[in-house]
């Protein structure tokens, strides 16, 4: 009956785009974990090749510099191209800057492959978080946007958490990295096993034009979105710089287990947000999920001042969730307001705008690395996100039509 080969064929299609969207998370979180490797061993490249504090700060900054340009200069490169290939590209990317860390003679090479995971990462939140959404454009759709706002925290997680229990075997790293390059080169052999989502492609002209922009239809809302980016990456960039010092100065900590420990539950929680703003409104979400943000960061100080260790990797969970919350609602209510033909641009766009924020801040913070105590550091950048947040907040939740 026409009835049940139509109902096949919508059954094959969302198998279809529920496979394509799984291997398109795989490869988002794989190459944000391989962005993550490094950051627990800082500490053991300290005593290597000599960093001090702010040159470990200052790796964030190359990090986000090759981000920046991506998103930038080719934000909507795979609405040229294709989401295929720019995936592909970012897993190449990741790889390289996996096997120079594997290498890693001096601290030259290390800024460098920050630099090169920061292109990986770019290409991964422009074209990768686009095909992401293409997927689940008609199922899924809750997967979907969570995997968008918080894929990168959860490979975060995963690869500082792959270091913690490497480091209980075996100090040679760079065996660790040598496996992220291998299954960042499966992953690439498993593309041809997705659909490709753009049928319609643009110039590769018009494609690398900068971002300057905003499209009309969520003008009125990207204010919130862009404040609650930056203030969620912009403290979020506190773990991932000086989770290490940290875990050295505060708790005694001389492995890369607590660093990992403090970064992991600063980052992975946040995938709760996503199906806990999806049962909520927007604007409760956003509201709610700021507050408890900004409370978790107040008492995240006052534990690391402390130094108590239990109660601090309690509230970096919190923390988590709380981003989790505010970024999935922010990414749901850009999505709303967007046509589906702009979701690549409206997705480099966010992204950009969290990511310019978010260097201004971690330039900031590593001004102050070396005039503050590391607790002074994160009361700093807190102030400073909230800074960024609450005017766009005020103005535009009024807006929001739900």
């Amino acid at each position: 009956m026409p009835s049940e080969e139509a109902a096949s064929a919508i059954s094959r299609s969302a198998k279809v785009s529920l496979r394509s969207a799984i291997i398109a998370a795989v490869a988002m979180m794989a190459t944000f974990a391989a962005a993550a490797l490094p950051i627990p061993l800082y500490a053991d490249y300290q005593a290597t090749l000599g960093l001090t504090d702010s040159d470990v700060s200052l790796t964030t900054v190359y990090y986000l510099a090759g981000v920046l340009v991506v998103l930038f200069m080719g934000g909507s490169l795979s609405d040229a191209l294709g989401r295929k290939p720019m995936v592909a590209a970012s897993l190449a990317f990741g790889a390289l800057g996996c096997a120079l860390f594997a290498w890693l003679p001096n601290a030259a090479v290390l800024q460098a492959g920050r630099l090169v995971q920061g292109i990986s990462c770019g290409l991964t939140m422009s074209a990768t978080s686009a095909f992401v959404l293409d997927c689940t454009s008609h199922y899924h759709r809750t997967f979907g946007t969570t995997i968008t706002s918080t894929g990168a925290l959860i490979g975060l997680t995963v690869g500082s958490l792959g270091v913690a229990a490497f480091a209980m075997v075996s100090n040679e790293y760079a065996l660790l990295y040598i496996g992220f390059i291998v299954a960042m080169v499966a992953i690439i052999a498993a593309l041809p096993l997705t659909h490709e989502t753009v049928s319609h492609r643009i110039t590769l002209r018009r494609a690398v034009r900068p971002l300057l922009h905003v499209p009309k239809s969520i003008r009125p809302v990207f204010p919130i979105a862009a404040g609650c980016y930056i203030a969620a990456w912009g403290i979020g960039i506190f773990f991932q710089s000086l989770s290490t010092p940290a875990a050295v100065q505060y708790f005694g900590s001389t492995d890369p287990l607590v660093p990992a420990l403090i970064l992991a539950l600063a980052m992975a929680p946040s995938a709760a947000g996503g199906p806990m703003s999806a049962r909520t409104t927007m604007k409760f979400s956003l509201v709610g999920g700021s507050v408890l943000m900004f409370a978790s960061c107040i008492a995240l100080y006052s534990t690391l001042s402390g130094s108590l260790m239990i109660p601090f990797l309690v509230l970096c969970a919190v923390f988590a969730v709380a981003c989790g919350i505010i970024l999935s609602a922010s990414m749901h209510m850009l999505i709303s307001y967007s046509d589906p033909s702009e979701s690549a641009s409206v997705v480099s766009l966010i992204n950009f705008a969290g990511y310019v924020g978010t260097t201004l801040l971690s330039v900031a913070m590593s001004g102050m690395a070396s005039a503050l105590s590391l607790a002074g550091v994160l009361a700093f950048i807190t102030v400073l996100g909230g800074l960024f947040m609450i005017p766009g907040t005020l103005c535009g939740l009024k807006m929001l039509r739900r």
